[in-house]
């Protein structure tokens, strides 16, 4: 059945039945029998847009569905007096059901596909945004705040997106810094969609980065190269100032950032770029409006059912889980109720399970992600529902393309710190934060190892091949399974901070030097890396100031051309993002260490990446870890794999290596170089 509700892919098959009827009806499905909630209002209204105010049409009570006695209906059409076409704003009145049970509350539809904080502006913090709808026809709509009807999106051409062991991520938050006027000259978390679309068409100068000259001079990222655009959590969060990991409004793209149309304009762009989307999702816990609806199928507090399973890490040794100043998920409790995926009235159903698999739907056919992260996998509690989720995810991908869908087109992506790997190898996930590689490479960076029964060496082996390193009862098998990352938007703990931050307090100034050794690691190592923004160019920290907090300033795009050795270094890293996307080696796992110099403590070593022989065109990468440069005019390398072939280039620096030179070329300190006979 068709739902003409959604706007985007029409995986019509994979529709939510809920989805449908909530074009008929407002909706509220709360499981579980008799219902946890009574007696149900609609407020609906409309908004003045200056100044914000809220003009009440009415109150009316939603009824109980006869045939699904968990789900309260209220056609728009019984509301006297009658609604105009036109865009409303409204709540659901309920009575808390949370722990702290303060009565009589407004809140936001759970399933809202947008919402409006402009009414509730000067409220009391308990007052949750308004939902919007447009009632047309007889029908609702979901439509932009403004009433608009977002455009749908176009499908990419697949064979032009590139396979997972060709990805460079670039992970954003979507909102970022620039000069201002608080106590240390930035103002921060003012970004939008728009600005984001900005970083890749120099066409669009951007929203409230206008101004910004790295901005609306230029498409940044579209320079950089990146082929793959993780957008931290883009569903709706109320806190401001802060990373969005607060998800509240999950079908929802977050206000502060934009409309759907807004999104979809960037996501139409990226694709026509040959560049995937992925977006992080929280599901551990929300701030969502179940909290107060049906607090006891959808959450719990852990520290209040200590005798629960659901309350506790998996695989954390009795470790609690953590809401973070939200909710912990519910996910080992089931409900006779309406099933809202399937439609059946009387249905075992795993209420959290259905909700996130179905704005799971959302995001994957109106937006058009091509790939997820899951926040705190372990933090959730439940391998079963990640599984699930993540087999839904599949089903999406599989169903938007039909016969032409190519598995190395899509990924979900695991985070959690303790190396959950046997997820990978289990199936639960494909691939899994590679958070162990960060510390390698900070060791290497500094001339150290990073454990003491571990050979400097062996560190950097085993950071330059991911399947080398042991994690327990099981190793990465493929480097599509790991995402390697110098620095990632969480910064808490000793030696995360930004590279540039990291760098200095260890008294390491030539950060220039050291910035592009570490990025010839990352692009050029097994697994897929991702950059965090900012670092392309050396950002700094101007806020986060204690590395037991998370970040609190995002990405200064402003310092992308300030100063010669950043804009070199941007330069650096371009180059080599483009030639990781292209190279075919570099796509391969299979790495050999053919040189160690122990004459040299072992801190100069030499491999290959990618197979050779016949048409292979493998890539030499040579590292000097040390204070000194090579002596003399040249220092030769034996074993250098296809010496006596034609055609090699040094890739750094853009320049073709005369036969007499191959294997022979100086180094100086703390430098790579990387060499291939491939040509793209």
């Amino acid at each position: 059945m068709t739902s003409p509700s959604t706007f985007g892919y029409r995986t019509v098959e994979m529709y939510p039945d809920i989805f449908n009827l909530r074009h008929a009806n407002f909706v509220l499905w709360s499981p579980g029998s008799p219902p946890p909630i009574s007696s149900p209002y609609l407020v609906i209204g409309t908004a003045d847009k200056s100044p914000n105010v809220f003009n009440q049409i009415g109150r009316y009570p939603f009824v109980v569905s006869h045939e699904k006695t968990d789900l309260w209906l209220l056609d728009p059409k019984s509301i006297t007096p009658p609604l105009r076409d036109g865009v409303y704003r409204y709540w659901f009145e309920i009575q808390d059901t949370s722990p702290e049970r303060r009565g009589t509350l407004l809140v936001t539809d759970p399933l809202a596909y947008t919402v409006d904080y402009a009414v509730t502006q000067g409220l009391n913090d308990t007052v949750q945004p308004a939902s919007v709808i447009r009632f047309r026809d007889g029908k609702l709509w979901p439509c932009n705040p403004d009433g608009t009807l977002p455009q749908k999106l176009a499908v990419p051409d697949l064979a032009s997106l590139p396979s997972n062991n060709h990805l460079v991520i670039y992970e954003l938050p979507t909102s970022w810094a620039k000069v201002g006027d608080d106590a240390r000259g930035v103002s921060v978390d003012i970004g939008t969609f728009a600005d984001v679309l900005a970083l890749f068409d120099t066409t669009h100068r951007g929203n409230r980065f206008s101004t910004t000259p790295a901005v609306y001079n230029g498409a940044i990222l579209a320079e950089l190269g990146i082929n793959a655009l993780q957008l931290l959590p883009a569903a709706d969060a109320r806190s401001k100032g802060e990373w969005g990991y607060a998800t509240a409004n999950y079908f929802a793209p977050d206000y502060n950032l934009g409309s759907a149309s807004d999104l979809v304009q960037l996501v139409d762009k990226i694709h026509s770029q040959n560049i995937r989307l992925f977006t992080d999702v929280v599901m551990a816990f929300g701030h969502d409006p179940y909290i107060y609806i049906d607090f006891e199928q959808f959450h719990l507090r852990p520290d209040m059912e200590r005798n629960n399973p659901d309350s506790y890490q998996s695989h954390a040794n009795g470790q609690m889980r953590d809401g973070y100043g939200g909710s912990s998920w519910r996910y080992l409790q089931s409900a006779k109720s309406y099933d809202p995926e399937e439609g059946s009235k009387d249905a075992w159903t795993h209420p959290s399970w259905a909700f996130h698999r179905m704005h799971l739907t959302r995001w994957m056919t109106d937006f058009g992600v091509d790939g997820l992260r899951l926040d705190s996998v372990n933090n959730i509690g439940s391998y079963d529902f990640v599984r699930s989720y993540k087999e839904r995810a599949w089903e999406l991908y599989n169903a938007r393309y039909g016969r032409a869908a190519d598995p190395s087109k899509f990924l979900v992506i695991g985070e959690e710190l303790s190396m959950p790997v046997s997820m990978v190898q289990q199936g639960v996930l494909n691939a899994l934060w590679n958070e162990p590689w960060q510390g390698r490479l900070r060791a290497a960076l500094l001339g150290e190892q990073v454990k003491r029964e571990e050979s400097f060496e062996w560190n950097v082996r085993k950071l330059v091949d991911c399947t080398l390193d042991d994690h327990g009862d099981t190793n990465f098998t493929d480097g599509a399974q790991a995402v390697n990352y110098i620095t990632s938007h969480d910064i808490e703990g000793w030696r995360k901070e930004r590279l540039y931050n990291f760098l200095q307090s260890n008294n390491i100034w030539d950060v220039e030097r050291r910035a592009k050794l570490a990025f010839a690691l990352l692009l050029t190592s097994v697994g897929i890396p991702m950059i965090f923004a900012g670092e392309e160019f050396a950002d700094q920290m101007d806020r986060s100031v204690d590395i037991g907090k998370k970040q609190t300033d995002p990405v200064n795009y402003s310092r992308k051309n300030d100063g010669g050795w950043r804009k070199a270094l941007f330069g650096y890293v371009a180059n080599l993002v483009k030639f990781r996307t292209k190279c075919p080696a570099l796509g391969e796992d299979d790495t050999d260490f053919f040189h160690v110099d122990e004459s040299r403590g072992g801190k100069i070593m030499a491999w290959r990446r990618g197979q050779t022989g016949g048409t292979k065109r493998p890539v030499v990468v040579i590292a000097n870890f040390s204070d000194e440069d090579t002596p003399g005019a040249e220092y030769y390398i034996p074993n250098w794999p296809d010496r006596n072939e034609t055609g090699w280039r040094e890739v750094s620096q853009g320049r073709e290596v005369p036969a007499e030179w191959v294997g022979r070329e100086p180094l100086l300190r703390w430098e790579a170089k990387m060499y291939t006979r491939w040509r793209g």
